[in-house]
C-alpha cells in the first residue's frame, strides 16, 4: 500500500510504525511484491488469556519470520466478540508465509483470503 494511502487509513504516527517495521532499510513503496491477505481465525473454546497468549505467538512468529528474511508484516487485527472471530490482516510475499506464521503461532485459523485495500475518495 503506498506510504500516502497507509497513512491516510491509519494516520501518519501509525503509518510510520509500520513503515519502521518493514525489513531493515527498506520502505513500503520497495516492496512491489507484497499482498495483502487477511486471515480468519475462529475463537470458540479460547479463553481471553489463550486469546491473547495466542496474539503474542502469532507477533513473535512474524518477528522471527522476518529476522530470517521473510517478507510478511502483520499489520492488524480487528476482533469480532460477537461472532467469536477474529480478522487479522497481513501483507506478505505469499499466502504460504501468512499461513506458516499461523501455524507456528499454533492460531487456529478457519481461512486465508487475498484483499484488496482502499481508502474511500473524499
Amino acid at each position: 500500500m503506498p506510504p500516502r494511502q497507509r497513512a491516510a487509513m491509519l494516520g501518519d504516527s501509525r503509518a510510520k510504525a509500520l513503515d519502521r517495521a518493514a525489513l531493515p532499510g527498506r520502505s513500503v513503496a520497495d516492496e512491489t511484491h507484497r499482498l495483502l491477505y487477511l486471515v480468519e481465525h475462529d475463537l470458540r473454546g479460547l479463553s481471553p488469556a489463550q486469546l491473547a497468549s495466542l496474539h503474542r505467538a502469532l507477533g513473535e512468529a512474524v518477528r522471527r519470520e522476518t529476522r530470517r528474511g521473510g517478507r510478511i508484516r502483520y499489520l492488524q487485527r480487528i476482533d469480532v466478540p460477537a461472532e467469536l472471530r477474529c480478522l487479522c490482516l497481513f501483507e506478505a510475499a505469499g499466502p504460504e508465509v501468512v499461513r506458516r506464521v499461523n501455524d507456528i503461532a499454533q492460531f487456529p485459523l478457519a481461512r486465508v483470503v487475498t484483499v484488496h485495500s482502499s481508502v474511500p475518495a473524499g
